[in-house]
């Protein structure tokens, strides 16, 4: 499953999956790995208010295509995930993690 996110609890938690610690580079923020060159590790803080002052969002591919994750553009996932902005998008969000909790497929 692809995970589109600009939710900071959701970006900690995939950076988590993945070994990677918040950091800025030469082009802007970025999740870095131990061993990553031109990265100067940073805090949370510091990190988001570089991801949201670029106006971006984090993309990662599910199990079937783990990679780590990228940023993207918000607009970019504000397209893709159409109207999920504000109560129904939030009502909708609420909804799939229910159906995950009870181990169920997503209904429409």
């Amino acid at each position: 499953m692809k995970v589109v996110t600009r939710d900071r609890g959701e970006i900690i938690h995939l950076a988590g999956l993945h070994g990677l610690s918040p950091a800025l580079g030469e082009r802007g923020p970025l999740l870095s790995g131990e061993h990553e060159s031109g990265a100067v590790r940073c805090g949370w803080e510091e990190f988001f208010r570089a991801v949201e002052g670029r106006e971006l969002a984090v993309v990662a591919e599910g199990e079937e295509q783990p990679g780590p994750p990228r940023f993207v553009p918000a607009t970019q996932v504000d397209a893709e995930r159409g109207a999920h902005r504000g109560l129904s998008g939030a009502v909708a969000h609420a909804r799939r993690f229910v159906w995950a909790l009870l181990g169920q497929a997503a209904a429409g």
